[in-house]
């Protein structure tokens, strides 16, 4: 393909500010033809591709949507459009600035815990686009340690992801994907959650501060042994025992070696 002259690119690059424009110029460029026609056209244009990028957005964080209704989630999306228009042809990439966008955005100050839910989407379609990796099961990391895990090293699952909020984000996310009566959830209470696609479908599970403290210095290349006596220190009441079901029957690793 040949290259764009100065002309051209003038042309396109003042075709993209109109279609990011939160209104449209009333004569966008030199044009010799009918200005109302292409002014129509160009309107026509510019309205789908913002449609298209606000269905993907709710695409992208369902919950969110869910939270808000969709008239104030079309009204949010217009307005993330205007202040973070796409800079990748990969619709995909769209909205990864979604939560800082809401975590400022006066609007939503009555849903404080909107953001960390958008950003715990996020963690959710990172861990669902994971490689794939096969989990290792408790068997195998025992013999590994030779029946003793705490001198071990763990490498953890590609697809694992590690989410603090203050706010309940994990059992609010969970009680938006069941059809069942809502239980009553304390959104200011804080909640841990794992995230994991182990085999074909992603698990989102809240844990205690325990487990998630001794899964984060795992996943920092820390022993066993001083990743848990980390996490003693976060919490009084840390079991080892049912932390090690956590990161086992959860498939979180998928190597072990001694260090």
């Amino acid at each position: 393909m040949p290259d764009r002259t100065p002309l051209d690119r003038e042309v396109f690059d003042s075709l993209a500010d109109i279609l990011r424009a939160p209104q449209p110029p009333a004569a966008p460029f030199d044009y010799t033809g009918d200005t109302d026609k292409t002014a129509a056209a160009l309107a026509v244009y510019r309205n789908n591709i913002r449609s298209s990028l606000s269905k993907a957005l709710a695409d992208k964080f369902p919950v969110v949507a869910q939270l808000v209704g969709e008239e104030f989630f079309k009204f949010a999306a217009a307005e993330y459009f205007n202040a973070t228009p796409p800079t990748s042809p990969m619709i995909a990439n769209y909205g990864d600035r979604f939560p800082e966008f809401l975590d400022a955005f006066e609007p939503a100050r009555s849903v404080p815990y909107l953001a960390d839910i958008a950003q715990l989407e996020i963690a959710w379609l990172e861990a669902y686009r994971a490689a794939d990796a096969e989990p290792l099961d408790a068997q195998a990391i025992l013999a590994a340690g030779g029946g003793d895990p705490s001198g071990l090293v763990f490498t953890l699952h590609p697809s694992l992801r590690l989410f603090k909020s203050p706010f309940a984000v994990g059992s609010i996310w969970n009680r938006h994907q069941s059809h069942t009566a809502p239980e009553d959830i304390k959104a200011g209470a804080g909640e841990s959650v794992l995230i994991i696609r182990p085999e074909r479908e992603v698990r989102l599970n809240v844990i205690g501060a325990g487990p998630f403290a001794a899964l984060e210095h795992l996943h920092a290349g820390e022993r066993v042994a001083d990743a848990f006596g980390q996490a003693e220190m976060v919490d009084k009441n840390f079991d080892p025992q049912a932390a090690f079901q956590i990161i086992f029957g959860g498939g979180c690793v998928i190597a072990a070696a001694r260090k």
